[in-house]
């Protein structure tokens, strides 16, 4: 319903960078954030609900990963089950077999950890700069991280709600930025999108440039919508699974609902396969 709208917009753009600038290059690698995440991540949940079907429990595989604070809560939150088998089969060998290096083992054992993770979703140089890019998130937060409370302290930030918003801000973004290598076509693509992302921004040239009809803008901007209320407002920070198993006439109401928005503000002329059938 939401992944495959924004997608119309982002394959727009993505696949011809070259015919635009500024407004519409960030909106669209802003798309991508979100196009990328509701696919992967309703995707699994089918997954777990099929299994559900036959009492059988799999793995959580999102959990709002783009309200981590950091890169490494990012990786805590962000396809879970891939994460943990990074973390105890790469990155925990590689950490002991440079033990001797310290810090710099740990931070050589990330970067190398994430290179080859960026290799695991295929034989390209953006996958492997996506993969280097989160590679190098990490590394430098390893030197960061014991200055870190002594600089949120000596700015007065420490536990702050502005600091935690600051976090959540910055790590998205850094995140999204890495989402540009990940969805280009090519490298210089991706160089072209970083280069002309902030040039020539002018909201008038975006609202005749933007190849998305209104129709599809104003459905695509409910269905997000009514995502962002039903998930975070009205569930009080609760799984939508787990409401609908616990809460009986509250969690039936929320399903009927989410099938109703499918049902009326779902894309079904144009579908796409999901993105991580690829991989």
């Amino acid at each position: 319903m939401i992944a495959d709208r924004l997608g119309l917009f982002v394959d727009a753009v993505y696949d011809n960078v070259h015919g635009f600038t500024g407004l519409p290059l960030l909106v669209a690698t802003y798309a991508y954030s979100f196009q990328i995440y509701m696919d992967f991540s309703g995707y699994t949940d089918m997954a777990l609900g099929s299994a559900w079907l036959f009492n059988i429990n799999l793995t959580q595989n999102f959990n709002s990963p783009y309200l981590a604070a950091s890169v490494a809560d990012f990786w805590r939150r962000w396809h879970i089950s891939f994460s943990r088998w990074l973390f105890d089969y790469l990155f925990k060998p590689l950490q002991m077999h440079w033990r001797d290096w310290k810090t710099l083992g740990t931070a050589a054992a990330l970067f190398v950890t994430f290179l080859i993770s960026g290799l695991w979703h295929g034989a390209s140089w953006g996958f492997v700069a996506w993969g280097l890019l989160h590679g190098a998130y990490l590394a430098c937060s390893v030197f960061y991280r014991p200055y870190q409370k002594k600089l949120h302290a000596t700015l007065g930030l420490a536990k702050t709600r502005l600091l935690a918003r600051w976090q959540i801000f910055a790590t998205f973004n850094l995140v999204s930025f890495a989402w540009i290598f990940f969805r280009a076509n090519s490298g210089r693509q991706a160089l072209y999108i970083i280069s002309h992302i902030f040039s020539d921004w002018h909201w008038a040239r975006f609202r005749f440039d933007i190849p998305f009809e209104h129709e599809n803008l104003v459905l695509t901007g409910l269905s997000l919508l009514g995502y962002f209320l039903i998930t975070h407002h009205l569930t009080g920070g609760k799984s939508i699974l787990d409401l609908s198993r616990t809460n009986g006439f509250y969690g039936y109401l929320m399903c009927s609902t989410l099938l109703l928005m499918i049902f009326l503000l779902g894309n079904y002329y144009q579908t796409k396969s999901f993105i991580y059938f690829q991989f």
